[in-house]
Formats: C-alpha cells, structure tokens, sequence
C-alpha cells in the first residue's frame, strides 16, 4: 500500500436529523475507506436521535484510527455556512465536503488521493446519477432510482422492515451487489469536466490559488464553486477545471432525501441566486453542463 493512499482526510458533512441515512452514511464510510479520516459532523439542532448517535461515535472513536467530531448547533443553517464552520475544525490537507445523504462503495478515496497527489489544485467529484458523461445516461439512472424507491416503499410496508432496512434494499435493487460493485457509468474515459455537489473533494492548497472555496450568501454552492474555479481556468489555463472522476462512482440518495421535512434556516443573510451574481450569458459559456451530449 502506498504512503499516498494513507494520508489522512478531513470530512466534513452536515446533518439535520436523518437517522436511518446517518447510520446508513457511517457504515458506509467506515468500511469503505481505505485513508484514515476525521468525519467532521456539523449537526444542524437534530432532534430524531441523530445528535446521540454521532455523540456516541465521537466517544467511542476518540484517538481512533477513524475519528468522529461531532460539533453541536441550536438552530440549523444552510449547507455553505456548515461547511465554512466545518473548516475550521479540519486538520488535514485533503478535504472532503460529503452529504450524509450518499453511499460510497469500497476503497472510493484511493483514486481521488492519487489525483491530489498529482495535482493539488484540482476540485474533485464522484460520478452518480446526477453526473454522467452523457444526459441520456443521467436520465436512465435517475428514473431507475425513482422506480426503485417506489418499489422500496412497497417491500418496506408489506414486510414491515425499518427505514435503514429499506434504503440497503433500494441500493441492492439499484446496484445488485454492493460487496462487488460494478460503476454504472459507460464510458471508457476516466474523469470529464464537472462537478456533483453531495461529493467534493479538494486540497487545501487551492485555497490559496482560487480563495475562500464556499460563500455563506449563496446556496447553490457546488454551481458558484464550479464557476469560480470555470472562470478562474479562463483567465489562467494552468488552473485546472474541476473533474468528475468517472472511474468512481457514488450514489446520491437525493430523490429520497429531498422529500423529507427541514427546520427553517436560521438566516444571518439575504441568500442571492446563482443567476443573480454570474449572469446568464456567463453560466452559459462556463458551465459543464450546457455541452452535455
């Protein structure tokens, strides 16, 4: 095992209750990691148990190999806002900015290490349903994930089976094997221009090149993120534009997460549309998604 793969992760993730997908996350993130990591969780005033479940994992992963830091809000803020708090309890050099909403297969972190290692200025991705080479793809993937979390609802009624139960049934219907997974991305090239919000990954050395990586006004913070370091790259070709890694894929749970019920913000700002501060000629001209095929 290379020294690369072994250097240690900050990663930093927001909750706001979820139970069964935080437990789901953990699992996930422990067994298939490969680097050592300190998960960072910005609890955003759950109220479902979550706060007692990350508790419970900051005292149980003390000094660990794997270590959990749970930092305790009473009110819930937006997603820059967690991130940029996050930060400030990041001790690493690589930075991963996840949702607890996701599932990574195993040894996920490897390629994006060795992509760092290579470049330390690049801002990093997963490929998911959300983010294919091709929007014909996107499309199949996402109405599989619909259909699937139909059928889920289903299984989960007429067995009775729990929330956690129901999600790992839904990824095994999606994937088949979770043990031997196999990416659904087809394509034979190993990253593409692009950037899939529920996974970024970066080193902390961009921030000197490219500034502040989030801004607390804006909530469309993976768009703003790409467009910053899009139009930086125009001005200064050696600024790499952030990749998708094709070779790596993560699921976003986001249909189903999207349905669940938040806690109004606690808002210290007026939150400005992403349209509002680029322009639409220039979200045209820089952003990757235009010139999907």
């Amino acid at each position: 095992m290379g020294n690369e793969v072994m250097e240690r992760l900050s990663v930093i993730t927001a909750i706001h209750n979820g139970l069964p997908m935080n437990r789901l996350y953990w699992k996930a993130l422990s067994n298939n990691t490969q680097s050592p990591f300190d998960l960072i969780i910005i609890d955003n005033h759950s109220t479902d148990g979550s706060e007692k479940f990350f508790e419970g994992l900051a005292t149980e992963t003390k000094n660990s190999k794997n270590q959990v830091i749970h930092i305790r809000n009473e009110f819930n803020q937006s997603y820059p806002e967690s991130q940029i708090q996050g930060m400030g309890f990041a001790q690493s050099g690589i930075l991963c900015f996840f949702n607890n909403d996701i599932w990574m297969p195993k040894n996920w972190d490897v390629p994006f290490v060795q992509k760092l290692n290579e470049n330390p200025l690049l801002i990093l991705s997963a490929s998911g349903q959300e983010a294919q080479p091709t929007q014909q793809r996107s499309n199949e993937l996402k109405r599989k994930w619909k259909h699937i979390l139909f059928l889920s609802n289903i299984w989960q009624k007429v067995l009775g089976k729990d929330e956690e139960s129901r999600l790992w049934k839904a990824l095994e219907w999606m994937y088949g094997s979770l043990d031997n997974f196999v990416p659904p991305t087809l394509s034979t090239a190993e990253s593409m221009n692009g950037i899939k919000g529920d996974s970024v990954v970066c080193h902390r050395d961009v921030i000197r090149t490219l500034g502040d990586l989030w801004d607390p006004e804006i909530e469309a913070a993976d768009w703003h993120l790409y467009l910053k370091a899009a139009s930086l790259n125009e001005r200064n070709p050696a600024f790499p534009l952030p990749q998708v890694l094709l070779t790596t894929y993560i699921h976003h749970f986001g249909r189903y997460s999207a349905k669940q019920k938040y806690e109004p913000y606690r808002k210290s700002v007026r939150f400005r549309k992403i349209e509002e501060v680029w322009g639409a000629e220039v979200m045209k001209r820089l952003w990757w998604g235009t010139y999907l095929p």
